[in-house]
């Protein structure tokens, strides 16, 4: 079997068409002139001179309009007062006064900010900034991926993110734990999976290395698949095994339960929170960047992002991905990893009607790639191999690809009343030889595995409907969603032993030659299902609009059909209903506190056939959640403080052979983050999360009060980056990881040490032949240790090798 190598085939016909597609951009014409002042509901405006992007989104707030900008146009400027009163387009008028940019509308509820005549003649001539993306000023309730919030100071964090259905909402207003992650941010940490990014937020971890082929996250606690990661808040519609990152404009999360805000994933995994991605979109600002990476051992990729609109008023976007990395291999002997990625994405933005169609492909292929490691009880367990020792068998290999679209729709029937559909879905192929999941059977190292094939394919199709409104009731403002969403999907497997099962050891691995692989057979449906959803939610502001108000209920419906040998064995259906209320207040303008109550849905078990109650079908799980925090947003930094409880049931079978869902898990936890430049040219993204997860009401009381697997007590994040004055452009950046020890079996016999992780880097940012350039390394591990990451029930991950990445990106 060939190694994976990069292969450009993709890319080189990537960049053909986006540099292709440069002819779209216009420079604006007449119909974006700036816009004279409208008639519309005078109000009274004391804003006092400050920092124009802060100005313009309390303008919009204020006045309650979508107002749109691109970061570049507004970085450094500044706005004079604005006080007096008249209309919302006057106050930004004001605003903009001297800045060389101008207002122009989008649509009757939409204000966007763009260059003037004269100096958008100069931009066609001298392109903008390196760090350019489309983003918006502020977006109350949009889904729209065009309107998204401004970072704070440094690029990485967003000063808001979705809260589900309810769309964009500012962290200050949010009644939930959210936090949002910029395409810098993905371009910063050089990142290859999402982990990469969200790894600086101590209560999100990854239980997967860098080589495995799949992604598996901890939220508060809690696992969670990436079947489950929502695209725009829609679920069903991306890669069901890892993600890629060049693709989004946002990586955004949401901690907790969160039924009512996003539903119940494929999977049944948010209880612990949701992960969700914004797509990118053509930028004001025409973008055509070109990234070239490498790492220490042989890896090179390639990375091309163009951006356009056109137009008369620029109404038409267009942004297309491709990227491409493999050839060496990721530290370990015959471990190697090649990915392809290519993403296109058009978008309208019209007076009234926005629409998009994204588009994504996906493959990735494993050489030597490792399992998860599974494990008997009864031992202490061993610690890993080195991180250099291979331990996966040289013929073991995994082929996966994956296609999606997604294509939505938004018309404003008034000003006040939107009504909104999507459309989607994902198709995904995975074919794997390997040596199986290997078991370890001592402490000391010895573990067994037996060669099989596996093949699996699944397709998964969604929509949703929904009417998003706006009124008043006396001083309550109120933003109403009502939606219904249904997705489906099917799932086929093919899996044959091959060869005999052989024994092997960390320190002393043994290596076999690949066995024969097996003549016949197809993969068979092994499960499908569907997930109809129907929620009512309403937001509401008053006093000011200092207090924010969330309540709602979700009606939840799953009708799943269970197969052997691809033959129905049974279909049952489940339903439950999920009420969430949440309230924020700011007791200053940057400063608020907040609470919720909150739910989150999961298939319940059936009981199997092992059991005196064969068949029994239970209800969804429901995980409720309890929490309160505080939130600051001091411009350029902000910090948050969460203390929460989950309880989520737990079923077993007891002393009469029943299943029954009697016992619960408890996690409980503080949750402590500041993020953003604390100090000029010092920025920090560090986090403290202290956890107490216990089990209760277990079997005969066996195991109350003993820890949960794989929740660390404490998880420390201290990342931050450090602009050097003497060098103008030189970033030195930096990261700390701690996590506690985890248990690893119910009875607490068994468990994972802790560990540290060091990662050290440098940005360089210039300008090239006359082109933004920014230059980037990274050492990842630097201490190269050998430790466990994580383990969940039965399994076990390694950690990965000291690995020095490198980049380049500049703009054309």
């Amino acid at each position: 079997m060939p190694s994976p190598s990069f292969r450009p085939r993709l890319l080189v016909a990537a960049l053909s068409a986006a540099l292709g597609s440069a002819s779209f951009a216009q420079t604006p014409s007449a119909a974006s002139a700036p816009l004279v002042a409208q008639a519309g509901a005078v109000q009274n405006w004391d804003l006092p001179a400050g920092a124009l992007d802060e100005t313009l989104a309390r303008i919009a707030r204020q006045g309650g309009k979508i107002l749109t900008a691109d970061p570049a146009l507004l970085r450094g400027k500044t706005a004079p007062a604005v006080r007096g009163s008249f209309a919302l387009e006057e106050a930004a008028q004001r605003a903009l006064a001297g800045s060389g940019l101008a207002l122009v509308r989008l649509g009757s509820d939409t204000l966007t900010v763009r260059l003037a005549p004269s100096a958008a003649a100069s931009a066609a001539v001298a392109p903008g900034t390196a760090e350019r993306s489309m983003a918006t000023v502020t977006v109350e309730g949009s889904r729209d991926p065009n309107q998204v919030y401004q970072p704070f100071a440094g690029g990485q964090v967003a000063k808001g993110a979705r809260l589900g259905a309810l769309g964009n909402t500012a962290l200050l207003d949010a009644p939930f734990a959210i936090s949002g992650y910029t395409e810098q941010a993905v371009r910063d940490a050089q990142a290859r999976r999402l982990i990469d990014v969200l790894a600086v937020d101590p209560a999100v971890r990854s239980t997967n290395s860098e080589s495995n082929a799949v992604d598996v996250f901890f939220l508060r606690g809690l696992p969670m698949l990436s079947q489950d990661i929502s695209f725009n808040e829609t679920f069903a519609v991306v890669d069901t095994r890892r993600i890629a990152v060049e693709q989004f404009e946002r990586i955004e999360v949401l901690k907790g339960p969160s039924a009512l805000l996003n539903g119940i994933g494929p999977s049944s995994s948010t209880t612990g929170g949701t992960i969700n991605l914004v797509p990118k979109r053509g930028t004001d600002v025409p973008l055509t960047r070109l990234t070239l990476s490498g790492s220490s051992h042989g890896q090179a990729g390639a990375h091309l992002d163009v951006g356009r609109r056109f137009g008369a008023d620029n109404e038409w976007g267009v942004r297309v991905n491709a990227a491409g990395r493999g050839g060496g291999s990721t530290g370990v002997p015959n471990e190697k990893v090649g990915t392809e990625h290519l993403s296109a994405a058009l978008d309208y933005a019209g007076d009234k009607l926005r629409a998009s169609l994204d588009l994504a492909q996906n493959r990735r292929h494993f050489d030597g790639f490792p399992q998860f490691y599974r494990f008997n009880d009864g031992f202490a367990l061993p610690a890993p191999p080195a991180t250099k020792q291979a331990v996966s068998q040289p013929w073991d290999r995994s082929d996966t690809k994956s296609s999606s679209a997604v294509a939505r729709v938004e018309f404003d029937i008034t000003p006040d009343s939107t009504v909104f559909g999507v459309l989607g879905g994902v198709n995904y192929e995975e074919s794997n030889v390997n040596a199986g999941n290997p078991r370890i059977t001592s402490t000391s190292g010895n573990f067994s595995a037996q060669p099989s094939i596996f093949r699996t394919g699944s397709s998964t199709r969604s929509g949703e409907l929904g009417w998003r409104m706006r009124f008043a009731t006396g001083p309550v403002k109120h933003r109403v969603v009502v939606g219904y969403s249904r997705f489906t999907g099917d799932g086929a497997s093919l899996s044959r032993q091959m060869g005999s099962a052989f024994t092997s050891n960390f320190n002393n691995p043994v290596f076999v030659a690949q066995p024969a692989l097996p003549v016949g057979g197809v993969p068979l449906r092994f499960q499908d299902g569907a997930s109809d959803s129907l929620a009512v939610m309403d937001s509401m502001h008053l006093l000011d609009d200092r207090l924010h108000l969330v309540g709602g209920v979700r009606y939840q419906k799953l009708d799943i059909g269970e197969f052997s040998a691809g033959v129905e064995q049974r279909r049952f259906e489940q339903t439950a209903t999920a009420p969430s209320l949440g309230a924020s207040y700011k007791l200053a303008p940057t400063f608020s506190v907040y609470a919720n109550y909150a739910e989150g849905l999961a298939q319940g078990p059936v009981a199997p056939a092992s059991t005196a109650n064969l068949g029994t079908v239970f209800p969804p799980f429901k995980g409720k959640q309890i929490e309160t925090g505080l939130k600051y947003d001091g411009g350029s930094f902000g910090a948050s403080a969460a203390l929460f409880q989950i309880r989520q049931p737990v079923s077993y079978v007891n002393g009469a052979n029943f299943l029954v869902v009697d016992g619960e898990q408890r996690n409980r936890g503080l949750e402590l983050s500041l993020y953003g430049e604390v100090a000029k040219g010092l920025r920090l993204n560090a986090g403290l999360a202290m956890f107490k997860a216990v089990q209760s009401k277990t079997l005969n009381g066996s195991n109350d009060g003993k820890k949960a697997i794989g929740i660390p007590d404490h998880s420390l994040v201290l990342g931050g980056e450090w602009d050097i004055a003497a060098l103008p452009g030189l970033t030195l950046t930096g990261k700390y990881t701690k996590v506690a020890r985890q248990m690893a079996s119910v009875d607490n016999q068994q468990s994972i040490p802790g560990f540290d992780s060091y990662d050290l880097g440098l940005r360089y940012a210039t300008r090239f032949a006359g082109k933004p350039t920014v230059f980037r390394l990274t050492v990842e591990n630097v201490a190269d240790s050998s430790h466990w990451l994580s383990v969940r029930t039965g399994f076990l991950a390694r950690s990965t090798p000291r690995t020095a990445l490198f980049s380049v990106s500049t703009e054309f």
